[in-house]
């Protein structure tokens, strides 16, 4: 089952992980989780993916605190989200994603961090979801933004077979379309 935590707004700043850091932290969630890990760092937002059976949410918000060298104390609650379960979190994480692309400046740098996580694990089935999923939704014309990353061919997931019919769900929900 997939989880997601996302950072965002002033908060994000504070929860900025380094990329010599991040691979330190990936490890470290790895042993938490199921070993499925995905993060994408920048300073405006922050999200990491993460498969396990149940929500281990409390456990990696400690540990995201100790490595971001940061207090519980930094993190404003309403910048702080977490969804649980596979719907909800690629639902969430792409609506967001959606509203995220109108700021162009803030989606290209997150699509620099995106294809940076991505290509340093790009065997990772979780991340291959992700892209999977994405490259389903750009093909809706609903959907007015480029790609997370221009890969040039389809990928092949094996972590989530209803790939298409979720991201046709999340497309169905998305209210606010760009």
């Amino acid at each position: 089952m997939i989880h997601l935590l996302t950072v965002v707004g002033k908060s994000a700043q504070t929860f900025y992980l380094e990329q010599q850091v991040i691979s330190d932290f990936k490890s470290l969630m790895r042993t938490l989780t199921s070993g499925r890990v995905m993060i994408i760092s920048t300073k405006f937002r922050a999200d990491l993916f993460y498969s396990a059976e149940k929500s281990e949410n409390e456990s990696i918000l400690k540990s995201w605190i100790l490595y971001a060298n940061t207090s519980m104390d930094s993190l404003d609650g309403t910048d702080f989200i977490t969804s649980i379960g596979d719907e909800e979190s690629l639902t969430r994480y792409f609506q967001s994603i959606n509203a995220l692309s109108a700021n162009r400046y803030h989606y290209q740098r997150y699509q620099e961090a995106f294809y940076s996580a991505f290509s340093n694990d790009d065997q990772n089935p979780m991340a291959r979801t992700i892209v999977q999923c994405d490259q389903h939704l750009i093909e809706h014309p609903s959907i007015k933004r480029a790609p997370l990353i221009d890969i040039g061919e389809t990928i092949n997931s094996k972590v989530m077979k209803d790939t298409f019919p979720l991201a046709m769900r999340i497309i169905n929900n998305d209210n606010s379309s760009n």
